[in-house]
């Protein structure tokens, strides 16, 4: 299984905005989850950074090869559905590790 959780890596699959489309095909680390209202401190710029209370949706805080809405690399806010994870949750058993009834 598949999930996406901070420090895992995902690939920006989707943008619904010209800056954010620039970032599709990136591999980035999921920093959080960050929740309208919630405030917080960036890890690329040290700016603290709060996303709108009105805001209809939460949004990933990615790090990487990537450009926020205003331009600044480092980092970008994606929504969860834009986002593919690159890393298993659990190490895959080995076929001789498994139990056939």
């Amino acid at each position: 299984m598949f999930q996406l959780k901070p420090g895992s890596l995902a690939m920006i699959i989707g943008a619904r905005t010209p800056a954010g489309r620039r970032n599709i095909g990136k591999s980035v680390e999921l920093f959080a989850l960050c929740q309208p209202g919630l405030r917080f401190l960036n890890p690329v710029n040290g700016v603290m950074t709060e996303l709108p209370a009105g805001a209809d949706r939460a949004l990933w805080l990615v790090t990487g090869d990537v450009h926020a809405f205003d331009n600044q690399p480092g980092f970008a806010f994606v929504r969860p559905e834009h986002l593919m994870p690159l890393t298993p949750d659990e190490t895959p058993l080995a076929v001789d590790e498994l139990t056939f009834s």
